[in-house]
């Protein structure tokens, strides 16, 4: 018994090391993907500054659609698996009907606000059952080398697939080393949102493994080697997808590089600092997501008035529904004049057809003559 238990301590010792390692190793080198190493190029969307176009929600754990209201609309939203749960899941999981019932939720939000944009979820990590352009390729065994199994501890693959089931069916871990794999995955997202009520997705995990999967590692025997070749081959993945949807005219939320959440917006201490630095015109180049406060709502607003690129949104992450819509959205500020200013040290402002907006980070006074 006390073997076993050194045993398992050793393991456990060993894995830690091992996810230790990979975070390391991620850490100095340049990802491969720009969704961890900013920026990515912007969408090639028309561009508006129209503020509640300019806003950003992703709804979660919904069991219905989400179809937000005329009068308070989002300008992206990205769905994420759970909104409309109850209408996509089936008992048999080979029927459900995540992806059709989310194409769906983009055409409900349209019908209300046609310019808003509407995101839908995969994952670089998992391939889920109830995502059916996956399903596809999940039980067939022609195909069953495409996914992570089990192994000898040496690279060698023993035909059993692991597998992390959840209630709403089977997870399975993408082996993006394969370049048909990559292919496939790619391919069939670009087929999933080629469509009018779809501008993009939101791709979880861009990491690659064991991330929110700690365990697979120990579970089936990888050797550090292979956890670093199969991250890397997941984010060059995660660039050719960036790429691709870019080409089509679509887009990919974690191309915004804040992965799964809203890019930071300053704080009192940080004002001086973030607002010298998003201020630089060639910020104006990139995609832009800021976090809304409601504690320093007028501060944040007016940063993001003044430093804000042709593409950017304002709002909030994961979990985020009509609760979250704000009466500041409606703010009708126009277009800008010109870039950011700073007049006098610490006092930041940018001029617009409606008025001006201006922030000064000494006192932490924010200013929206609008």
């Amino acid at each position: 018994y006390q073997r076993r238990v050194r045993d398992t301590k050793t393991m456990d010792m060993r894995i830690l090391l091992l996810i230790l390692f990979s975070i390391l190793h991620q850490s100095l080198s340049p990802s491969p993907t720009c969704a961890l190493n900013y920026p990515c190029a912007p969408p090639t969307w028309e561009v508006t500054y129209q503020l509640n176009l300019s806003s950003i929600c992703q709804p979660g754990n919904m069991k219905t659609y989400f179809v937000p209201p005329a009068d308070q609309i989002w300008g992206l939203v990205s769905l994420d698996w759970s909104v409309a749960e109850s209408i996509w899941l089936s008992p048999n999981r080979n029927l459900s009907t995540c992806e059709a019932t989310s194409i769906e939720n983009g055409r409900r939000i349209k019908a209300v606000s046609p310019k808003t944009r509407v995101f839908i979820y995969h994952n670089m990590e998992l391939a889920l059952q109830w995502l059916e352009s996956q399903r596809q390729v999940m039980y067939d065994p022609t195909k069953a080398h495409w996914f992570l199994q089990y192994t000898d501890g040496k690279g060698n693959k023993n035909g059993t697939i692991y597998n992390e089931r959840r209630l709403e069916g089977d997870q399975f871990f993408w082996d993006f080393r394969i370049p048909e794999v990559a292919d496939y995955f790619i391919s069939s997202i670009l087929s999933t949102v080629s469509n009018d009520y779809v501008d993009g997705t939101f791709t979880d995990d861009v990491t690659g493994i064991p991330n929110e999967h700690p365990d697979i590692i120990k579970n089936i025997n990888l050797q550090q080697s292979e956890v670093t070749d199969i991250q890397l081959s997941t984010q060059k993945t995660s660039q050719r997808l960036i790429d691709t949807l870019i080409k089509a005219n679509k887009y990919n939320w974690q191309a915004f590089s804040a992965q799964g959440d809203v890019g930071p917006a300053p704080t009192k201490s940080t004002c001086l600092s973030f607002m010298r630095q998003y201020c630089q015109p060639s910020f104006q180049n990139n995609p832009m997501t800021m976090t809304y406060s409601d504690v320093d709502a007028m501060q944040v607003t007016a940063a993001f008035l003044i430093v804000r690129p042709p593409y950017a949104w304002l709002g909030f992450g994961w979990e985020s529904d009509m609760s979250s819509w704000r009466s500041m959205f409606d703010l009708d500020v126009g277009e800008p004049l010109g870039l950011c200013v700073e007049s006098k040290t610490g006092y930041f402002e940018r001029k617009w057809t409606n008025g001006v907006a201006a922030l000064d980070c000494n006192t932490w006074t924010p200013h929206l003559y609008f």
